[in-house]
């Protein structure tokens, strides 16, 4: 009977995944289609509204090579959505962060995101509605244990120089920064 239940909630999960990433993803293009952004385009800028980074971070993040950064940079420079100066502390460094145009894109899509949950939402009662809210918490709460633990494990196995380490404080400062805002290869599909 447990097992039977089990498989039950793991069809259910595996449908509300499958739906909600359709659902987002298909939000997601079009406004990126809307702004003439690439995909990685979108997800820098979406990190960036957590704060500034520097192109190194940027990358490391991303996941893609020091050229392909300043490439990417250089067209959000160009499309006034990003700003690149010199770090305070370190002049060879280059920080980067949203002006108030790149700031409202990423808004624009958080926006959309939540019309289409409260329109999805509309369709329930209010204590149904909560049951899922606090649900869908509990939920999130274990994908981050869980995500927290892989990361650790895949740092343990991995051998470790120090252009690693520096890459693994980047990658435990993104897990506290998704820790707080609730955010989910080589390009990483984040919602917030």
């Amino acid at each position: 009977m447990a097992n039977q239940r089990g498989a039950e909630a793991e069809a259910i999960l595996d449908r509300f995944v499958e739906t909600m990433f359709r659902l987002m993803i298909d939000h997601h293009q079009k406004h990126v289609v809307e702004l003439d952004l690439t995909m990685p385009q979108a997800q820098a800028l979406r990190m960036l509204r957590r704060g500034p980074l520097c192109t190194g971070e940027l990358a490391s993040v991303l996941q893609i090579s020091a050229p392909a950064v300043t490439q990417l940079t250089n067209r959000l420079t160009r499309k006034h959505l990003i700003e690149r100066r010199t770090a305070d502390l370190d002049r060879r460094s280059v920080m980067v962060t949203l002006t108030d145009r790149g700031r409202r894109a990423v808004d624009k899509f958080r926006e959309r995101r939540n019309t289409i949950i409260s329109g999805a939402l509309s369709h329930l009662g209010d204590e149904d509605r909560q049951l899922i809210a606090l649900a869908l918490a509990k939920i999130v709460t274990a994908l981050e244990e869980y995500g927290a633990e892989k990361m650790a494990q895949e740092a343990i196995v991995q051998p470790h120089d120090e252009s690693q380490t520096a890459d693994h404080s980047v990658l435990a400062s993104n897990i506290s920064r998704a820790k707080q805002s609730h955010g989910g290869g080589k390009m990483k599909m984040e919602w917030d």
